[in-house]
């Protein structure tokens, strides 16, 4: 067995289903061997950054390791963008790459642990042949353990040599439930007994550990009402007293409870600046955080009391030791409810639209009719995202990203590439701003060769959007960042897909009759004003 054959095994070994990529010197045997002699899917993206994000959704969406092989020296700069968003966002990747062949002055040589330390991935280096199955295995492992993305260097001058050690003892394991420690879960509970007004807070942990129901009954025993933080969103969606999302895209009622909240409780959530609005939103309450991630703790508010356990295990323990004696807060009161009840999105703001554009928010409520319920959604950055954030939803918060975590526009379309190939069965929406999408734009071409079930809908301002109001807000031209863009429209078809423009409402219907007749990917350029200010996600 050559070396390029046992990466190929290594990754079949390791669970390894769909591999993402870009051909080159460093990658295209094992890439060869994975499909022809290990049975396994892979999908070519146009560059290495589009091939890092669509392993990056995949991940995401899959709930599972992504895996991505790129070759050696300019892929990996070029890739580098996406993989500080992978480790910004705790995303499970292994990166497999190759150093250079040693030859003196190699055009494409670089350092690479040297590059890929500050982008926050762990570097690990295949030192010779009968390593192989060993550092697979164990990239692999750390990936999940971590949650991190590992950048695996296989050297170019290995791939032809001979392996003969095939065995490996290590093994991939997903993080264990973790109960409380009884002296921090007595300090937890002493905490929640004198809040009066508690609110419960769920974030991603909850929805991946499938702890709704345990943190629902928590809520109810001791009072309070319950929210998420927006990668866990929709998912009390339903229940009479889910506020929603809180933080940047929380609707006034939504933020006015928080406001009236003494005590916060969040589960599986990391209280970042988005969520807490840099610490003030929760400046004067008690906040106990509970996490199986240490590092979680403290990293934009205090908190009072830090609970290392699981959310499961620990909204259990806490329901089953305060139900015999404690008396629920009024803060879930029926005048509560029904003012949720009585919330409508449209009520949020007044709609804009004007003879040749539509209003964002109003397109994305009117999309969440029109799009099929079980669908997954991913998203790109920008000042267009609160409308999606806001009222674009998912029946589970499983099927939600975003590809936000760096702060740069251009990430989200091929993201959404590697989302839309864990559900082949499933519509996959992606929403960016023109600007972000022209970034990425090429990777559509990826979705139209492996006939992913891909809706593209492109926030057309024909601006760079936040720019423009920051500009206005300066006292600044903001006409400096206008863009004359082709026809999005007639680029969409040229790449192989199908397309339609939409200037007013009642051109959204025309997406039913494209789902109907199975016509993805499709492209939406949807016509926006430019000075019409839905402001940024704080």
């Amino acid at each position: 067995m050559k070396v390029h054959e046992a990466v190929a095994k290594a990754l079949r070994d390791n669970g390894v289903d769909t591999l993402f990529g870009v051909l080159g010197d460093a990658n295209m045997l094992y890439i060869t061997d994975f499909i022809r002699e290990q049975g396994g899917r892979y999908l070519g993206a146009v560059d290495e950054r589009g091939a890092v994000l669509m392993a990056q959704g995949y991940a995401r969406i899959g709930n599972r390791t992504g895996s991505v092989a790129i070759t050696h020296g300019p892929a990996v700069t070029n890739a580098l963008t996406a993989i500080v968003e992978a480790a910004r966002s705790r995303t499970p990747l292994v990166i497999l790459t190759g150093d250079t062949p040693a030859v003196r002055g190699h055009v494409q040589h670089i350092d690479l642990p040297s590059l890929v330390a500050p982008a926050g991935a762990h570097y690990q280096r295949v030192h010779n042949p009968n390593d192989v199955f060993d550092s697979v295995a164990i990239a692999f492992q750390h990936a999940v353990a971590n949650r991190n993305p590992v950048v695996l260097d296989v050297p170019a001058d290995l791939l032809t040599a001979d392996v003969t050690e095939t065995r490996t003892a290590f093994e991939a394991r997903s993080a264990q439930a973790v109960a409380p420690d009884e002296d921090i879960l007595d300090r937890a509970l002493g905490v929640l007994a004198s809040a009066r007004r508690p609110l419960v807070l769920a974030g991603r942990g909850v929805a991946l550990g499938g702890a709704r129901a345990e943190i629902l009954a928590l809520a109810e025993t001791i009072g309070a009402p319950v929210a998420t933080t927006l990668l866990a969103r929709d998912l009390f969606r339903g229940d009479p007293f889910d506020l929603g999302v809180i933080g940047g895209v929380a609707h006034e009622l939504a933020v006015n409870t928080l406001a009236d909240a003494d005590c916060v409780i969040a589960f599986g959530a990391s209280l970042n600046q988005f969520t807490t609005g840099g610490g003030s939103a929760f400046a004067g309450k008690a906040v106990i955080q509970v996490d199986t991630y240490p590092r979680a703790f403290g990293g934009s508010t205090p908190v009072d009391v830090a609970v290392i356990g699981d959310a499961r295990s620990t909204a259990t323990s806490m329901t089953e030791l305060r139900a015999a004696d404690h008396q629920p807060s009024g803060f879930r009161s029926q005048r509560l409810a029904n003012a949720l009840a009585d919330h409508t999105a449209a009520a949020d703001f007044t709609d804009a639209g004007t003879e040749s554009t539509v209003d964002v928010r109003t397109a994305m409520i009117r999309l969440d009719e029109l799009l099929p319920a079980q669908r997954v959604m991913v998203t790109d950055v920008g000042r267009f995202v609160r409308a999606p954030w806001r009222y674009l939803h998912v029946a589970d918060p499983r099927d939600f990203t975003h590809a936000a975590s760096f702060g740069s526009i251009g990430l989200g379309l091929a993201t959404a590439v590697g989302a839309a190939a864990v559900h082949p069965d499933r519509t996959t929406v992606a929403v960016a701003g023109d600007g972000g999408a022209m970034m990425g734009l090429i990777e559509f071409s990826t979705a139209v060769r492996y006939r992913l079930p891909l809706v593209l809908v492109i926030v057309n301002d024909g601006a760079y959007g936040a720019e423009w109001t920051k500009l206005r807000e300066f006292g600044a031209d903001p006409a400096h960042s206008l863009i004359d863009w082709p026809s999005l429209e007639e680029v969409g078809r040229a790449l192989g897909g199908h397309a339609m423009t939409v200037t007013d409402l009642a051109d959204l219907d025309q997406l039913t009759g494209h789902l109907q007749r199975g016509e993805l990917p499709l492209l939406i350029d949807l016509k926006v004003a430019a000075d019409v200010d839905i402001g940024l996600p704080a």
